[in-house]
């Protein structure tokens, strides 16, 4: 069954008013903390000043929301899948970008994003060839270690997060921990609305149990403005570099593998089967998404995961949810107050809701691996090699230190990992005849 035939998505299949503002705000909360996670990480290894990476936060909320707008409702016949995905910065390219932004500034690292952004999109006519190469062994792979690399992340926040003085402390831990449980027991417990919401309640209830442990500084909120739009190139024109592309289209592909696993975790999720042309379309919309965020000086985006698992959760697969989340966002990326409230959010709360979303992820991989035919050993070989692979990485990444700085970059990356030694060893066990 296709997802057009399911009619999952239809537009048809339209939420009430009270469920796309309850299941938006949830799909908000949930991408937001990974997506400003990016611009705030490359603003402070850029050393660029607080008002500068504030804009940068709130350039990466503005262009989230149109490339979420983008992917959901489409853009003529060709852009945008019509799916109910969540798009929020991408970690892959981040590397480069600190790289290229301390090497050239950031009118450069802008550049380098809208150029990487008008290749990928011409990768993608071409992208029914490439998908061939990403069978259920491959792309099963890549969802798990996809979960099982960001469970520590998560866990890291449920402690406090790196450089906390309370980090790890009994009060952290286990508030943390019971946001975890609320979501589980909602989840498992809880019925209609309740359950749907379950993530939310999570959130909001940790929130609350924060404020008597001192654990909510709202004194951010106080200082942020009112009202702030975002206009184009910011920084200056763009400026082009070969080198500065170069690396940013490398990244720009892993993280074009990754998106094509979210494909494979909703499909999961929600019983149906994309068709190659839906995620071709799906594909050129986030293309055209990270051009547009150049412009609009942010970073390239990619489709989130966890809000798929957000789906898992609560049952609800109308993709006017994830509009309603955009709008949202849009409203959010112009009220600097507004944005600020929401990074305010405590570190273990956040965390123990992750952990609940990023759990759901690794399922999600298992269960697209349960779909393997391991009769020959083959694909045994193949699943089993590329996680240890990858796994090793992700943990050890500094194996690679004495690499040239770009392999170094590529092979210390986890998913980079799991993706080549997967897809390598599939064509050469599975497609390559061995004459006897």
């Amino acid at each position: 069954m296709t997802n057009n035939e399911a009619g999952t998505y239809s537009s048809k299949n339209k939420a009430s008013l009270s469920t796309n503002i309850t299941m938006g705000i949830q799909h908000l909360l949930t991408m937001v903390p990974g997506s400003i996670a990016v611009p705030l990480i490359l603003g402070n290894a850029m050393g660029l000043d607080a008002a500068t990476t504030s804009f940068l936060v709130a350039a990466n909320l503005f262009t989230s929301a149109v490339a979420i707008l983008i992917q959901v409702y489409g853009l003529g016949k060709f852009i945008g899948s019509r799916l109910p995905i969540v798009l929020g910065s991408a970690f892959a390219p981040l590397g480069p970008m600190i790289l290229i932004g301390n090497q050239y500034g950031l009118p450069t690292l802008f550049g380098s994003v809208i150029v990487s952004g008008i290749v990928m999109f011409i990768i993608c006519f071409y992208i029914n060839k490439i998908i061939k190469f990403f069978p259920a062994v491959v792309v099963g792979s890549f969802v798990t270690l996809i979960g099982v690399s960001l469970a520590p992340t998560a866990f890291n926040d449920l402690a406090g997060g790196y450089g906390s003085e309370t980090f790890g402390s009994i009060s952290n831990i286990l508030l943390g921990l019971t946001v975890l449980m609320i979501i589980v027991l909602l989840n498992r417990f809880g019925k209609g609305v309740i359950q749907s919401v379950s993530l939310l309640l999570g959130l909001a209830i940790g929130t609350v149990i924060s404020v008597p442990l001192n654990m909510l500084d709202l004194s951010p909120v106080k200082s942020a403005g009112y009202f702030e739009l975002i206009t184009p190139f910011k920084f200056g024109i763009p400026e082009f570099r070969a080198d500065a592309v170069f690396i940013m289209v490398l990244f720009c592909v892993i993280n074009m593998i990754q998106c094509i696993g979210v494909y494979a975790f909703l499909d999961d999720v929600c019983n149906t089967e994309t068709d190659t042309g839906t995620k071709i379309n799906g594909m050129r919309g986030q293309a055209f998404a990270q051009i547009f965020s150049g412009i609009f000086n942010s970073v390239p985006s990619t489709m989130f995961n966890e809000n798929v698992g957000v789906i898992k959760l609560s049952g609800i697969k109308e993709r006017s949810t994830v509009g309603a989340s955009a709008v949202m966002l849009l409203i959010i990326s112009m009220i600097p107050k507004l944005s600020v409230f929401i990074t305010c959010i405590p570190k273990p709360v956040i965390g123990g809701a992750t952990l609940a979303l990023f759990g759901t992820i690794t399922a999600a991989g298992i269960s697209i691996l349960s779909s393997v035919d391991y009769s020959n050993n083959n694909n045994s070989l193949v699943l089993g090699t590329g996680l240890a692979l990858g796994v090793s990485v992700t943990f050890t990444p500094n194996v690679f230190d004495k690499f040239p700085l770009i392999l170094s970059m590529l092979f210390s990356n986890g998913l980079f990992v799991v993706g080549l030694v997967t897809i390598t060893l599939n064509l050469l066990l599975n497609h390559v005849k061995v004459k006897k």
